[in-house]
């Protein structure tokens, strides 16, 4: 019996095919897995080779904050023969600089974390010049320092870097 040469071919192909179709599959099924798992890896190695960087982020950070509260900065900066003014313009510029030069560290930490930091940096400003414009520029500048600490144990709240430092230490303690 002599069968037809289309159909003879159909025989040959169809199984052909569907080998084919089930091979392809397979393939693009395990190739597509492959990458998501290479995908994965990297992010990982990222995120490995990033934490150093990030906890030194949050380290100088800590740092700033810790330079420029108030208790630290009146003892740091203040000079016997200082006015009241040459004092403010004092504190106001070291806290300007240690805030420039920490300004790159807001890239490794998170929006609300610098937020803080930035907030707490504008508050302690305003308690300095707040309390610098009601004593007069040329009073001794150990009148500003009493002052401002007055002022610090009149509010009884959290500094405004304690607060900061609160945040840091939140995110800080998510990484673990």
């Amino acid at each position: 019996m002599e069968t037809n040469p289309f159909l003879q071919l159909l025989l040959y192909t169809i199984p052909a095919l569907v080998v084919f179709l089930v091979t392809y599959l397979s393939l693009r099924l395990y190739l597509q897995k492959e990458y998501r798992l290479k995908q994965i890896e990297l992010k990982m190695a990222g995120i490995r080779e990033a934490r150093p960087v990030r906890f030194q982020a949050y380290e100088r950070v800590a740092l700033l904050l810790e330079r420029i509260a108030l208790n630290n900065i009146l003892h740091r900066v203040r000079k016997t023969d200082m006015t009241v003014r040459d004092f403010q313009l004092a504190i106001l510029s070291n806290i300007r600089s240690e805030f420039d030069h920490n300004v790159t560290q807001q890239v490794y930490v998170s929006i609300e974390l610098w937020t803080a930091v930035k907030a707490a940096k504008e508050e302690v400003v305003s308690i300095v010049n707040r309390v610098a414009s009601e004593l007069p520029p040329q009073a001794p500048g150990i009148e500003l320092s009493k002052r401002i600490f007055a002022h610090m144990i009149d509010t009884e709240d959290k500094t405004p870097t304690q607060r900061a430092l609160d945040v840091l230490k939140r995110e800080v303690m998510e990484l673990y």
